[in-house]
């Protein structure tokens, strides 16, 4: 029998040790590589046989830590409206989008006119927040690892075991081999990165539905991010906890939005003339001033928004970006503190929620999804919201990729000069590429490892899209 000299000295420590571990081996100097390849072999020769041992750890991200101390965003949604809290204005410092939206999974909630209810079964789960209970109690589950309230920690263990072959052989009687046949690493040549592919395919297909690109500053000033979208001041979403302040430049004169900014404070307060009550509150310009990170491609819109000029500009106008956002999330395998967003808006007199389908029915298609939905949500600057969701075939189930709605008039008539529909969406492709790379943490599309790069395919539609 021939072996190559590698083998024959892994052979060699497992007749004198008996089975070791990859790790073991390589403790005693030999390089991992050279341990793996020389497995390979020994193990086509029915010299030994590679066992694995797969140990999981499950344990709570800094999110699941919250809810297990303080409860789910659901369960303390239906609380405060059992409380006759039922006003979605006043339920503004929760994790809304969240907790109305996993309420609403639950069937625990209606929503009517700006006003939460509770249904039967919400009324049943007041009783207890069984999430709360079951994370307590380390009883997680898959759906707990997908919301992102647990992470999963995989070490594998790979074992080298004589065979039977293996212990009878002589190895003084084995000859060295220089095996031409051995398998070799494929060269490597230049790819384009599959997340990059992905976005380059998406900004062709909007690109080819007649839309034009816009383009925005990562840092911009709070009037655009949060005041010109209705947020308001005193929104949780301002806070440190999720968004990144400037120290230098700490502010932006906003001056360059002209009567706008009086229009914008005006409608705050009181609604301007908007045919809206306003929040009801004293609206500050240096706090709308205050320069953060853009945590969000909406904040392009709204820029787009004040720049459109109905005098020499035709409606429809279709206009989308793709581009990179910031917020202050604790990393972890499904949060990072920035991530890339697909906004887009088309702003006329004549459209409607069909239109918005439209669209977006048209994209995904393009994407190779031939099944999507939008079910309603709540967001602070659209009425109505829908979250956006495709058929994922290979996991039978429903996959959110983002919101989108019409933006309210307290965003469009202040920014925009005159009355106009303005269909909005923003989306997030990072689970197309993950899907694409079979990849489970968020963090491997943007650390360019090399393996994962070679191995995974080309992107395409899965149903070929329109090429």
């Amino acid at each position: 029998m021939r072996l190559s000299t590698q083998a024959i000295d892994i052979l060699e420590q497992l007749k004198k040790q008996g089975k070791q571990t990859v790790e073991e081996l390589e403790k005693k100097g030999f390089d991992q590589s050279m341990v793996n390849r020389s497995a390979m072999e020994l193990q086509e020769k029915g010299l030994i046989e590679v066992e694995e041992e797969e140990e999981i750890t499950r344990y709570l991200t800094e999110t699941g830590k919250e809810v297990a101390a303080k409860g789910s965003p659901e369960h303390k949604l239906i609380e405060r409206v059992d409380e006759g809290d039922k006003s979605l204005a006043n339920l503004q410092d929760l994790n809304l989008d969240v907790a109305l939206g996993k309420a609403r999974q639950k069937d625990w909630i209606e929503i009517e006119g700006g006003s939460v209810a509770l249904t039967d079964k919400g009324k049943e789960a007041l009783e207890e927040d069984k999430l709360k209970t079951r994370l307590n109690e380390k009883d997680f589950m898959q759906k707990d690892e997908d919301r992102g309230l647990v992470d999963i920690d995989t070490e594998v263990t790979r074992i080298l075991v004589l065979t039977e072959k293996g212990e009878d052989l002589d190895v003084e009687e084995v000859e060295e081999d220089f095996n031409v046949e051995a398998r070799v690493q494929t060269p490597r040549i230049g790819k384009k990165h599959f997340y990059k592919e992905i976005l380059g395919f998406a900004r062709e297909k909007f690109v080819e539905m007649g839309f034009q690109q816009m383009t925005g500053d990562f840092v911009v000033p709070s009037f655009l991010n949060f005041d010109a979208l209705y947020t308001a001041q005193d929104h949780p979403a301002r806070d440190l906890h999720d968004t990144f302040f400037m120290e230098t430049p700490a502010e932006t004169d906003l001056s360059e939005y002209g009567e706008k900014v009086q229009h914008v404070k005006e409608t705050h307060e009181d609604g301007w003339t908007t045919g809206s009550r306003g929040w009801g509150y004293d609206w500050s310009e240096d706090e709308a001033s205050r320069n953060v990170l853009r945590t969000h491609t909406t904040a392009v819109s709204a820029r787009r928004l004040h720049e459109i000029d109905i005098n020499e500009e035709e409606l429809p106008k279709k206009l989308f970006v793709i581009g990179r956002n910031f917020r202050n999330e604790t990393v972890d395998r499904t949060h990072l503190p920035g991530f890339i967003q697909l906004d887009g808006i088309v702003v006329g007199e004549d459209l409607n929620y069909t239109h918005l389908k439209g669209y977006l029915s048209e994209f995904f298609e393009k994407m190779g999804y031939e099944e999507f939905r939008l079910i309603p949500s709540y967001y602070p600057y659209t009425e109505m919201s829908t979250e956006v969701q495709v058929w994922d075939d290979e996991e039978e189930e429903w996959m959110g990729l983002g919101g989108a709605g019409l933006f309210r008039p307290e965003v469009v008539k202040p920014m925009l000069g005159f009355e106009a529909t303005v269909l909005a969406w923003g989306l997030g492709l990072g689970r197309v590429a993950m899907k694409a790379a079979e990849i489970q943490d968020i963090r491997e599309l943007y650390r360019n490892d090399i393996e994962i790069l070679e191995e995974t395919p080309k992107w395409r539609p899965s149903n070929g899209g329109d090429r």
